[in-house]
């Protein structure tokens, strides 16, 4: 926000406060100061003079040269094209050497063989607001040889704030001035009334009528009518406070809006009256299929969500954020409507955001305006129109009626504000702050000089009411906060705390993810951070139909781009536009991994989801309890990589090597395996789970004990030419969480320190020719008297001579060891014999 001191001098006497000062001020009040802007616009030396003649041009017919007094030296002989220069008049001179906004700078120069030494100039090139065209004809008041700048306000400081949400009532300088007057204890000066043009026979409601629809859209509805108004130039000092702020002035019904707006802190919007069909106008829901265009020129189609102001035939405005091209403010405007209005915050937000249409007006009203002072904010709109009218008509000479103004506003106000009453206590004071010296006295006093009311105080407590402007002020602590800030966060004495403070359980997957993405860079994998978002493409790419367990995707409202419009379900697609832009960019041999999260609707999730999905509708453990129990998305912690297929590139003394199922493979296994779980089952996939990958190169992933961990493949063909790749690249996405409980459970097994010698043996058994090793690995499982088994390994089979027909042999290492104990052979023996019995019961298998 932009505050310029000139203006904020107004309603609070700061000559005696130097900027630095203010500054510390403005931020020990939670008012952060980001930048101080010294602003001269004119530099050099520009001046009042007096046209003492201006001859024609002997040489262009539409030049004059005039000798100009700028009240010492000689006068000054300058060449103008202006049709209103003439002799007698005062005007605006830039002498050599000095330099207009634009970083235009005067010199001396001959125009048409007249030698000219400065320039008169109009309002455009002093970046002011001009009537016509011409350069600008000063009161004759004004005195030869002064100060432009000082005439027009130019020369002033700029302060910059940045704001917290939760101070709306700042962004008007009257709040503003109040929180420093407070600060300073210094009188709060505020706007006069304007009793100028009010004219108590004129009606608002004969010219105009207003209601609301829906009490949830608006609280307040006020409008007040205006007759007789010009649109004619703004006085030197509201533009001037207007240009200070970043705003260009444009006529006065306009620029009295947007002045007072950035005085109150409340958005205003002025109708020309002939544009209000049926003389009446409402806030309501937009009607399907209904469009506006806005002030800035762009057909807006509306959605039922949207609020609008609305007259008897059509919208006229879209509440909150921007006001219709069909009824705006005209150069022929006579009669005006003045609205003042209460909207829902989160519905402008909505629609807001929805338009991607951020304006001074939605800014306001997303943080929430004063309900209480829209009837005040109309009469002053027009007090400023009626004074303003009047000083330009006798400054300018302009033939201008005078402003009438209604008597009084038309105001729906169906539910009026009522002030909720907050007890602040004095111990409660002293025990938050650690402040012992601040009283019930002291305490209210600060409170009142924030707009506080005092209903009742004693020596332990004060009750006050907060006013309509703080909607942040609801409790105890909130009033603490508010009388620490004012009476100075310098004072809270600094002491260590007391309490004993004891470190906090950090969820496991915590340290879990820190340890992973350290061991796969270890192996090679470079991390990335991609988007959490895909696009309806992604789906389409993917081979991913609508029924599909990773097309249950959560739909963002407001995506910043169409391509982004739902959360991740799978992280694959990030890895692939990664590798994508890695291969235009001419990098090959990229090996990337990700670790993040994936996120499912659970709405849309099929109640009965097939094995390799069923970790799809738990939420993740992260997730703290309270959000698991309601229809959240669910998050599930991935870890992903993907293998350029250029592997290595070609050298001289070998062939490029090219990536494959069995590239990822051996560093999904290395990755695994760093974390005990060595031995993995890998089973065939189904197409129809797994469409984006290639039938033939591909594999579920298991734990050998009995955990679903993720998959792994290649991209099939149909995927890899829609994302415009020419080869296949290999994937994988592994479920970290379930990678923790395998990790757990593996733990249980193998310790990292055996303090007692292990004992192994091996043992080679009869199967029939159909039996996995996939089925070994169950089966070892599922051994119900295992007690010393910890690890097994199949490292030969055979099949062929001198085995029975229907037969082959699988030779297994298997490893016994106890962490209490060293096994004897009869302890290994006897679970060792238990196991061939389970294993011939479950897989027919006979020991040779």
């Amino acid at each position: 926000m932009l505050v310029s001191l000139r203006w904020l001098n107004d309603y609070i006497d700061l000559s005696t406060v130097a900027i630095d000062d203010l500054s510390k001020t403005l931020t020990s009040i939670g008012l952060e100061v980001e930048g101080i802007k010294h602003v001269k616009p004119l530099l050099g030396d520009v001046v009042v003079g007096k046209i003492l003649s201006a001859e024609q041009h002997p040489n262009a017919d539409k030049l004059r040269v005039t000798k100009v007094d700028i009240g010492r030296g000689e006068p000054l002989t300058i060449v103008c094209g202006a049709p209103n220069a003439r002799a007698g008049i005062k005007v605006v001179v830039a002498t050599i050497g000095s330099e207009l906004p634009g970083n235009f700078k005067i010199k001396e120069s001959k125009i048409r063989g007249e030698k000219s030494f400065g320039m008169l100039c109009s309002a455009e090139e002093l970046g002011l607001a001009g009537g016509h065209d011409g350069i600008i004809e000063l009161p004759e008041s004004v005195a030869v040889g002064s100060s432009v700048a000082e005439y027009f306000h130019m020369d002033d400081t700029i302060i910059e704030i940045g704001l917290t949400p939760n101070r709306s009532d700042c962004l008007g300088l009257i709040g503003l001035a109040r929180d420093v007057a407070a600060k300073l204890n210094k009188p709060l000066k505020t706007p006069q009334d304007q009793t100028l043009g009010v004219d108590a026979t004129l009606k608002s409601e004969t010219h105009i009528k207003v209601s609301i629809e829906g009490s949830d859209d608006s609280r307040r509805f006020t409008a007040l009518y205006v007759a007789d108004v010009r649109a004619i130039p703004s006085p030197r000092w509201m533009q001037s406070r207007l240009l200070s702020a970043g705003m260009r002035p444009i006529n006065l019904l306009v620029d009295a809006t947007n002045f007072v707006m950035l005085e109150s802190g409340q958005p205003i919007h002025a109708y020309d009256e002939r544009d209000i069909g049926g003389k009446s106008l409402s806030v309501r829901r937009a009607k399907e299929g209904e469009s506006i265009k806005s002030l800035d020129g762009q057909e807006r189609k509306l959605v039922p969500g949207d609020i609008v102001i609305a007259d008897a035939q059509k919208a006229v405005g879209i509440a909150g954020v921007m006001g219709g091209a069909n009824s705006e403010i005209k150069n022929d405007t006579q009669n005006i409507v003045i609205e003042v209005a209460h909207f829902n915050p989160s519905l402008v937000r909505k629609t807001s955001k929805r338009f991607a249409l951020h304006t001074e007006a939605s800014h306001r009203f997303e943080r929430g305006v004063d309900v209480q002072n829209t009837a005040w904010v109309a009469k002053r709109v027009a007090g400023l129109i009626a004074l303003a009218t009047d000083e330009q008509r006798k400054e300018l000479g302009l033939d201008v009626p005078p402003v009438r103004i209604a008597g009084a506003a038309v105001d729906h106000y169906p539910k009026p504000f009522t002030a909720k009453s907050i007890e602040l206590r004095v111990a409660r004071l002293h025990t938050i702050t650690g402040i012992k010296t601040l009283s019930s006295k002291g305490a209210a006093a600060i409170l009142e000089r924030l707009g506080c009311k005092v209903v009742t105080s004693s020596e332990t407590a004060v009750t006050v009411t907060a006013p309509s402007w703080r909607h942040d002020i609801e409790r105890e602590v909130d009033l603490i906060e508010e009388v620490v800030r004012i009476h100075g966060y310098e004072h809270i004495p600094l002491t260590l705390p007391k309490m004993e403070i004891g470190a906090l359980p950090e969820h496991p997957l915590i340290d879990f993810i820190d340890q992973n993405k350290a061991t796969l860079a270890d192996i090679g994998l470079h991390e990335t951070v991609s988007f959490p978002f895909m696009g309806a493409q992604d789906f389409e790419h993917l081979g991913l139909p609508p029924e599909h367990p990773l097309a249950a995707a959560v739909k963002l409202v407001n995506p910043l781009v169409e391509h982004q419009r739902f959360m991740r379900t799978t992280m694959i697609v990030g890895l692939i536009q990664a590798l994508v832009q890695n291969r235009r960019n001419g990098l090959k041999g990229t090996r990337l991994f990700e670790l993040a999260r994936t996120f499912h609707e659970p709405k849309t999730l099929s109640p009965s989801l097939s094995e390799p999905w069923q970790t799809l509708a738990v939420q993740g453990d992260h997730v703290p309890v309270k959000a698991r129990k309601d229809d959240r998305p669910i998050e599930r912690t991935k870890v992903a990589a993907i293998l350029d297929p250029s592997f290595q590139p070609k050298t001289w003394n070998k062939p490029e090597e090219q990536a494959g199922f069995f590239h990822g493979k051996a560093f999904l296994t290395q990755w695994l395996a760093s974390l005990g779980i060595r031995t993995l089952r890998f089973e065939t996939v189904d197409s129809k789970d797994f469409p984006f990958l290639h039938p033939g190169a591909s594999a579920r992933i298991w734990s050998d004990a009995g955990v679903y961990l993720g998959w792994l493949g290649e991209l099939h063909p149909r995927t890899t030419k829609a994302y415009d790749l020419d080869t296949a690249p290999t994937v994988f996405e592994i479920d970290l969480e379930a990678v923790l409980k395998a990790f757990g459970v593996q733990k249980s097994y193998i310790s990292g320190n055996l303090r007692f010698p292990p004992s192994t043996r091996d043992v080679a058994l009869l199967v029939p020719t159909e039996t996995s090793y996939d089925a070994f690995m169950k089966s070892f499982v599922n051994f119900k008297r295992r007690k010393y088994l910890k690890d097994q390994r199949l490292f030969d089979i055979y099949q062929g001579q001198n085995l029975p027909e229907g037969k082959k042999s699988m030779a297994f290492s298997l490893t016994f060891f106890d962490t209490e104990k060293t096994l004897t052979d009869a302890e290994v023996d006897k679970e060792l014999e238990a196991l061939l019995g389970w294993l011939k019961d479950d897989l027919s298998a006979e020991q040779r």
